[in-house]
């Protein structure tokens, strides 16, 4: 039987019992597979599955087993994405810098407003006018 379970690149969110065969663990976005330190009862033997570690939710099996019996550990290991939340917090931050104070001025939305129409209509006045050239 599983004796002591260490999780050395993640945090393991419950205190190790070796009765209890399901854990979470938390592990930062650089980390690809867990590094775990444990201790055996004598003539126990352990194999670790699917220790590849993707972003989000993974699940890795612990093994332990002798010539009697077979018992199997459950960990749901959360990887993090740092970068996704980095890019919406440098987003935020620019919104936030950029409406700090800064209030437009209604002259200037209102030759904004005439300066976008009137580009309208010399585009369409150029289109319409190659279509009645076509014909």
């Amino acid at each position: 039987m599983l004796k002591d379970l260490k999780i050395l690149n993640g945090i393991l969110e419950l205190k190790f019992n070796e009765y209890t065969y399901e854990y979470t663990i938390t592990v930062s976005d650089d980390v690809n597979s867990l590094e775990i330190d444990y201790k055996l009862d004598e003539e126990c033997y352990l194999t670790i599955r699917d220790n590849k570690l993707d972003y989000g939710e993974n699940i890795v099996y612990l093994d332990v087993y002798n010539v009697d019996e077979l018992l199997t550990y459950t960990l749901y290991v959360y990887k993090e994405n740092s970068e996704t939340v980095s890019g919406i917090d440098t987003y935020k931050k620019t919104l936030e810098i950029a409406n700090a104070n800064n209030e437009i001025e209604t002259y200037k939305v209102q030759l904004l407003t005439t300066g976008v129409f009137l580009l309208i209509v010399i585009i369409f006045s150029i289109l319409f006018k190659r279509d009645i050239v076509k014909r």
